[in-house]
């Protein structure tokens, strides 16, 4: 038998948020974790009236989709995004199947921010989703310009103050906009601020219709 399954068979990995055995689970925590994660409900986001019908959560931001949000972004877990974007696929795939969405956008993460992380969560999410469900991914239409600390650490308020013009439309497109539904892909909506700002953005660079999906909310 190979060391390294010997090592397995010894120190089995554990869940930590039920200390199951992980096995061969992807994404930091086991697949009943996974699994049992809540659906979200509608938060303070869905009071903006452009969001009321224009935007969903997938999970409910609850202590366990909070763990795996924070190991993902600040752990170091590229392949907790991964596993967001496929569970966000796995759960809504039929609800996809009746809109015709034409396209994936990712919510774009400063360039600073992606040095700091290692990688770009909402980018890895996408890449995942839009696999999932056949859809091409667009990531040429906006661009974040400005560099602020991480809005989990700001009050509601200074989230809003946080992202006003943070996103706008890049200066070159690889082609034109895409018809139908531009699919907009994020980790977390709370004040629905990001939202506003990438939804605002792709209006500008001439997509006219949008739908804001994120994982927690």
């Amino acid at each position: 038998m190979p060391i390294t399954d010997v090592r397995a068979l010894l120190f089995p990995q554990r869940c930590p948020v039920c200390y199951a055995s992980m096995g061969d689970s992807l994404g930091w925590a086991c697949g009943n974790c996974w699994e049992s994660l809540p659906a979200a409900g509608r938060g303070i986001w869905s009071d903006e009236p452009r969001l009321k019908s224009g935007a969903l959560a997938v999970f409910h931001y609850g202590e366990t989709a909070r763990r795996i949000v924070h190991t993902m972004k600040f752990g170091g877990r590229p392949d907790v995004a991964e596993r967001l974007g496929q569970e966000m696929a796995r759960r809504f795939s039929e609800w996809f199947e009746l809109t015709n969405y034409s396209a994936v956008v990712p919510v774009p993460l400063h360039p600073a921010r992606v040095r700091e992380r290692g990688f770009d969560q909402s980018l890895l999410m996408a890449q995942a989703l839009a696999a999932r469900l056949g859809l091409p991914m667009r990531t040429d239409l906006i661009v974040r310009m400005r560099h602020r600390p991480p809005q989990s650490r700001l009050s509601d308020e200074a989230r809003r103050r946080n992202l006003r013009e943070a996103y706008q439309p890049a200066s070159r497109k690889t082609q034109p906009p895409p018809d139908g539904i531009a699919l907009v892909i994020d980790d977390v909506i709370h004040t629905g601020a990001t939202a506003l700002g990438t939804l605002d953005a792709l209006r500008e660079a001439g997509v006219r219709q949008t739908f804001f999906l994120a994982a927690c909310g």
